[in-house]
């Protein structure tokens, strides 16, 4: 499966300095009045223990992968990477580095292809089962037309209240969307986006959404000057016990963020998020 978008995770392989701690922050809640239905409002708790003691978020350029610990202390001892496909790969631990910040660390693997987005802990892989992913471009350009039609009917029902009547009535532009076969039918995440141009800046809004059935049950919402508007990337998508998880990287000018959002019972929400890694330039 082709990724949509690469992760540019190279902003977080450079110096950096101090982070913050991990914390129990609102996903999406850059701009003080996100609309009522935004999912921002929810708020994350602490780490997803279903996922194990670490995640790790690979950078498609290096191979390497920035490594988020439930606790900073602990080595990994064993790592499954996933990607787009439906498949788990045992991999071998090169070498951890306590770089580029203090509670981070560079996870280095052997042993596996490149293409994988996501590192695991292996023990947890038989329990958390990596869903097949479609992007758009994988698609007929018939069926690709199809799915942007349908989000975009879905996103014009969402209200548009405080900062966000800046964009209302303007057009939605899909920029990206990945279907996700789950055991319990497909899925539909997308990333779109509207847009205001001004004198000499553009103003956009960029909206990430979980459709199901063609209605938004996940909406996190950004907006800000276009050139430096945070962005989302859904790295891969995981079957644990019969339920999903997302894992999303959150990627700002100088930040870098994962993300883990799930449906418990019919309700979807974000359960943790990173703290935001700001590195030096």
């Amino acid at each position: 499966m082709k990724r949509s978008i690469a992760v540019v995770a190279a902003i977080a392989l450079s110096a950096c300095g101090a982070p913050l701690p991990d914390r129990a922050s609102s996903p999406g809640a850059t701009t003080p009045n996100a609309a009522p239905r935004d999912s921002a409002r929810s708020t994350a708790s602490s780490w997803p223990d279903s996922l194990g003691g670490f995640l790790a978020l690979a950078n498609p350029v290096t191979g390497n992968a920035l490594l988020f610990r439930r606790d900073t202390l602990s080595a990994p001892a064993s790592v499954a990477v996933v990607g787009y496909d439906s498949t788990a790969l045992p991999a071998v631990i090169r070498d951890i580095r306590p770089l580029p910040c203090g509670a981070r660390a560079i996870l280095r693997v052997t042993g596996v292809a490149p293409g994988w987005t996501l590192a695991l802990d292996a023990s947890r892989s038989a329990q958390a089962h990596p869903m097949i992913i479609d992007v758009l471009e994988d698609l007929t350009a018939a069926d690709s037309q199809r799915v942007v039609v349908r989000i975009q009917r879905a996103l014009n029902t969402l209200p548009d209240t405080g900062s966000a009547m800046e964009f209302h009535a303007l057009p939605v532009v899909v920029r990206d969307a990945w279907l996700v076969h789950a055991p319990s039918g497909t899925f539909v995440v997308a990333r779109a986006a509207r847009m205001r141009n001004l004198e000499a800046t553009a103003h956009e809004e960029l909206r990430f959404v979980v459709l199901e059935d063609d209605q938004p049950m996940f909406v996190a919402r950004v907006a800000g000057d276009e050139e430096v508007i945070e962005s989302w990337d859904l790295l891969a998508a995981l079957d644990v016990h019969g339920q999903p998880w997302l894992a999303v990287a959150r990627e700002g000018v100088s930040s870098l963020q994962l993300e883990v959002i799930t449906r418990e019972a019919s309700t979807w929400r974000s359960v943790w998020r990173s703290d935001a890694l700001s590195c030096g330039k």
